[in-house]
C-alpha cells in the first residue's frame, strides 16, 4: 500500500497556522495518485467554494470538512475549545455542517473562537462523519472517568491516530487502540498537515513567531507526505501494531465510499429581499418611479432630460426584469442609502454601472449618465451570460480597487 486521503490538513486560511495555498496541496494530491481530499480548516470552512472547484478542476473528489471546536456547556466561558473534525457524508451534511459552524460563531458559544457545545457535537445527524482529530481532542485532554467522556466516544464514527514522534502522541494512538477495541470504533489515519513542503514549515515558524504564538508543536513534522513516507512514520514511532494503523491507513480511503460528490448549482443569483422576485420587482418599481419623479422636481434632473430618462428607464427596466436582478439593484439603492444616512463616503461612480439612469434615480450613483452620454449597455447587456461587471455597483460602495 503506498496511498491515503488526506483529510485532516490546513491551508492558509486556517488563519496563522499555516502558510500553504490550497492549490498547492491539489497538485501534491495529483502528482501522488491521490483520489480526494478534504480541508479541515480551524473552526470555518473558510473559502470551501474555491477549495471545491480546485479538486474539480484536478480530478478530486472533495469532501467538506472542518476542524471544529468544541466545549462542555456553552453557559460557563470556559477555555477548554477542544479538537473535532467534522466531514459531510452528502450533500446534507455540507448544510448542517455550515449551520453548525454558524451556529457556533454567535455570541453566545464565542469563547477565544467558535465553539459547539458536547450536546451539539453528539446530536449531529449521521449525514456528518466524526473523528476525534489531534492531541486537542476531548478525547486526549479529559480524563476517561469524565462523566461524557464515553457518549463523545460514541458520536465518534472514527478514532484518529497520527503518526508523530514525541511521547504524547504516541500514549495517545494506544489509548485511542484500546478505546477502539473496547467501543467497537475504526481507527482512522490523519496527517494534520500544516504545510506543503518544509520550506512552507519554516514560513509557518516564522508566521507564527512574528505574531508570538506557539501551539507547542515544533517537534511535529506537519508537512504533506506521501503515502510511503506515512507508513514509514508510523512504523518508526512504534505506537501501535502495524496491522492497526495500516487498517486505520486503508480507512482514510473508505472516506471516498462514505461521501457523496458535491455538486453545486454555479448559476448566477441574486438576492430576494422582500419574500419573492415578484414582490422585489414590485418594490423596485415603486423606488425607481418615485426616485425619478423626486429628482426631476428638485430640479437635480434637468425637466429637458425627461424624455430621455424615461425611455432609457423603460429600456434598462426590461433588462433588469429579464435577467432577474431586481433584487440586486434593489439591495444596491437600500445600501447606498443607508450609508448616505450615516455619514459614509460613497464613490461618485464606479465602472459601468456609470451607464446606467435606474441606478441614478436610486441612488446608487451620483453621477447623470445623460449629462455624460454614458452607455447601458457596457454595465447590464440582457445576452450576457456571466456576472460580469454587474458587480462595479457594489464596487460603487465599498471603493475597491483591482
Amino acid at each position: 500500500m503506498n496511498n491515503y486521503i488526506p483529510y485532516h490538513m490546513h491551508t492558509e486560511y486556517s488563519l496563522l497556522d499555516s502558510c500553504t495555498k490550497p492549490k498547492e496541496y491539489v497538485d501534491l494530491a495529483v502528482q501522488n495518485g491521490m483520489r480526494a481530499l478534504a480541508f479541515s480548516e480551524h473552526g470555518k470552512p473558510m473559502n470551501w467554494t474555491e477549495k471545491y472547484g480546485l479538486c474539480k478542476e484536478a480530478g478530486l473528489k472533495y469532501m467538506h470538512a472542518v476542524e471544529i471546536y468544541l466545549t462542555e456547556s456553552i453557559e460557563e466561558k470556559v477555555r477548554d475549545n477542544y479538537h473535532t473534525v467534522l466531514i459531510a457524508r452528502n450533500m446534507d451534511g455540507l448544510r448542517e455542517l455550515n449551520r453548525m459552524v454558524s451556529l457556533s460563531c454567535n455570541r453566545d458559544h464565542f469563547y477565544y473562537t467558535n465553539r459547539l457545545s458536547f450536546d451539539e457535537f453528539i446530536a449531529l445527524s449521521d449525514n456528518i462523519i466524526t473523528t476525534s482529530a489531534c492531541l486537542a481532542s476531548p478525547l486526549n485532554k479529559l480524563p476517561r472517568e469524565h462523566p461524557r467522556y464515553e457518549d463523545l466516544v460514541r458520536r465518534y464514527d472514527f478514532l484518529e491516530i497520527q503518526a508523530h514522534h514525541h511521547p504524547d502522541q504516541v500514549a495517545f494512538n494506544q489509548r485511542l487502540l484500546s478505546l477502539s477495541k473496547e467501543f467497537g470504533k475504526p481507527l482512522i489515519a490523519g496527517t494534520d498537515t500544516h504545510s506543503s513542503t518544509p520550506y512552507k514549515a519554516e514560513c509557518r515558524a516564522v508566521l507564527l513567531a512574528s505574531k508570538h504564538k506557539s501551539y507547542d508543536d515544533d517537534a511535529f513534522d506537519l508537512t504533506f507526505k506521501t503515502g510511503a513516507e506515512f507508513e514509514e512514520m508510523f512504523r518508526s514511532q512504534e505506537a501501535i501494531p502495524e496491522a492497526d494503523f495500516m487498517e486505520a491507513i486503508r480507512n482514510t480511503e473508505e472516506l471516498i465510499g462514505l461521501t457523496e460528490e458535491i455538486e453545486l448549482d454555479t448559476s448566477i443569483k441574486y438576492p430576494i429581499l422582500y419574500g419573492t422576485r415578484e414582490a422585489d420587482s414590485q418594490k423596485f418599481e415603486e423606488t425607481v418611479r418615485d426616485g425619478l419623479e423626486e429628482k426631476l422636481e428638485s430640479g437635480v434632473i434637468p425637466r429637458e432630460q425627461e424624455a430621455a430618462f424615461r425611455s432609457a428607464i423603460t429600456e434598462e427596466m426590461r433588462v433588469f426584469k429579464k435577467l432577474k436582478m431586481d433584487g440586486f439593484m434593489l439591495s444596491m439603492s437600500e445600501l447606498v442609502r443607508w450609508c448616505k444616512s450615516q455619514g459614509m463616503a460613497i464613490g461618485t461612480a464606479r465602472g459601468s454601472v456609470g451607464g446606467s439612469r435606474v441606478a441614478y434615480v436610486t441612488d446608487i450613483i451620483d453621477l447623470n449618465p445623460e449629462t455624460w452620454h454614458t452607455v447601458f449597455s457596457r454595465f447590464c447587456n440582457e445576452d450576457r451570460t456571466e456576472i460580469g461587471q454587474m458587480a462595479s455597483a457594489y464596487r460603487n460602495v465599498c471603493g475597491n480597487t483591482h
